[in-house]
């Protein structure tokens, strides 16, 4: 994946006109307010905050980045230890792949929809982001 660039992998709807994705990137953190730009459609996002799991964050195996000072966290509940052991196994295989969650509300407010899966979106740089 080149440099500023993001890929949509998972989109879900999320309280307050949000949108809850797993992205995947290869940048060192992407800050909150950063806007993310889909470069066919002319539709863009504004990064708001990164969601941690839950379940790395009690392991302390959460990849953290400096720039990333707007945090939220999603934790999911497990019937048993070895279903809780696979959940962390495949979330740090995400890791290792650039896969993060965040969430993201749309730079228009009369702009309802949410980014595609499988869409690449470019982050729009601004001189306060330099990641």
């Amino acid at each position: 994946m080149k440099s500023n660039s993001i890929k949509i992998l998972e989109c879900f709807n999320f309280p307050e006109s949000r949108f809850l994705t797993e992205l995947q990137h290869n940048e060192n953190g992407i800050p909150p307010n950063t806007e993310i730009v889909d470069s066919e459609t002319g539709k863009s996002w504004i990064i708001k905050s990164r969601a941690l799991s839950g379940i790395l964050l009690i392991a302390d195996l959460e990849t953290k980045f400096d720039c990333e000072t707007e945090l939220e966290h999603i934790s999911n509940r497990y019937k048993n230890n070895k279903e809780r052991e696979t959940a962390i196994e495949k979330e740090l295989e995400k890791r290792k792949n650039g896969i993060y969650w965040y969430l993201l509300k749309a730079k228009d407010k009369k702009q309802k929809d949410k980014p595609k899966i499988g869409t690449e979106l470019t982050i729009k740089t601004t001189p306060q982001h330099r990641v």
